[in-house]
């Protein structure tokens, strides 16, 4: 185990308040892991401010994420061991927000700063078969060209059951409905994917002198 502590990064972005209440669940998660930090923040607005002006509901969860989760920026990428990246589905992919997020990375992604660092997916959408795991899915070719490794959720894995009755196994979901809570079991698979996120940054991240992986996830490759 590394002697600084790993540090997780849970990013997302969120325009009703609860692609941010999916985040904290899988913050609840890696948490769990000894020796981790964690860090919530979310990617920059685009919307302009008089989108909001006759929507007094959205405006206030708006400020209300705006006050409690700082912006992130690319250092804050570059600075963590794993992030988890979250989104509302959109039309049966991620949110444009995070498109220009990612968009930015291509100095990050010149200089490979982001390669085998591990990824977790999320995303919350407001009706079953919405387009959640298409919105998985795709959040994650982005990731895979910048060397990104994803972790997802084995169907065999303890604590998630036979059958998910939450999430899927390409990351955490949660459906609104509308007002819908989120469930014991949106939580459940998503403190899940926070843990197995944390757990295999600290197994990248070792530092170990004499091992095999080690050596090989550092190699330069020429």
């Amino acid at each position: 185990m590394p002697k600084n502590p790993i540090k997780i990064l849970v990013l997302f972005y969120s325009l009703t308040g609860a692609t941010a209440k999916l985040a904290e669940a899988i913050a609840d998660g890696a948490r769990a892991v000894v020796n981790t930090e964690i860090a919530v923040k979310q990617v920059p607005e685009l919307l302009p401010p008089e989108f909001f002006a006759d929507k007094p509901q959205l405006k206030k969860t708006h400020d209300k994420l705006a006050s409690k989760f700082e912006i992130a920026t690319a250092e804050d990428l570059i600075n963590a061991d794993g992030v988890a990246f979250g989104t509302p589905t959109h039309f049966g992919s991620f949110a444009s927000q995070f498109k220009q997020f990612l968009d930015q990375l291509s100095g990050e992604w010149l200089q490979g700063k982001l390669v085998n660092k591990p990824a977790a997916l999320f995303c919350a959408a407001g009706s079953i078969h919405g387009g959640e795991e298409l919105t998985l899915l795709s959040m994650m070719i982005p990731l895979l060209n910048l060397g990104m490794i994803p972790i997802g959720i084995p169907y065999p894995i303890q604590g998630a059951g036979p059958n998910f009755d939450a999430g899927s196994p390409y990351g955490a979901v949660y459906v609104t409905r509308g007002n819908r809570e989120l469930s014991e079991g949106d939580k459940k698979v998503a403190r899940i994917l926070g843990t197995r996120l944390a757990t295999m940054a600290h197994i990248l991240n070792c530092g170990c002198e004499h091992c095999n992986l080690c050596h090989v996830l550092n190699k330069k490759i020429t």
